[in-house]
């Protein structure tokens, strides 16, 4: 079985609705787009492994795989996003020690 690589367009672990943030006029990608992206990315992985459990518990399907591998996707995407944030917190938090 042959795995086929992530696309330049879309980051590893960000689903295909996705789209990259675009540049602005000088050719620059903001910073806050590109974490705007990714909470919204996340929040539709969410979303979507929500719908997933909550159509497995009701009977409409019966794809336990499916439903497993979604909320996988976004426990890690979750966790990602969360450690992703500390990690701007801590940054901030050394800048003000240094003034």
């Amino acid at each position: 079985m042959r795995i086929n690589p992530f696309p330049t367009e879309v980051a590893p672990g960000v689903n295909g609705k996705a789209t990259k943030p675009t540049p602005d006029q000088k050719g620059r990608i903001d910073f806050i787009d590109t974490l705007k992206e990714a909470i919204h990315s996340t929040n539709d992985i969410m979303t979507d492994a929500n719908k997933a459990s909550l159509d497995l518990a009701s009977g409409k399907t019966i794809n336990i795989h499916e439903a497993m591998i979604k909320m996988q996707k976004a426990d890690i995407a979750l966790r990602l996003l969360i450690s992703s944030a500390n990690k701007l917190i801590e940054g901030y938090n050394e800048l003000t020690r240094l003034r």
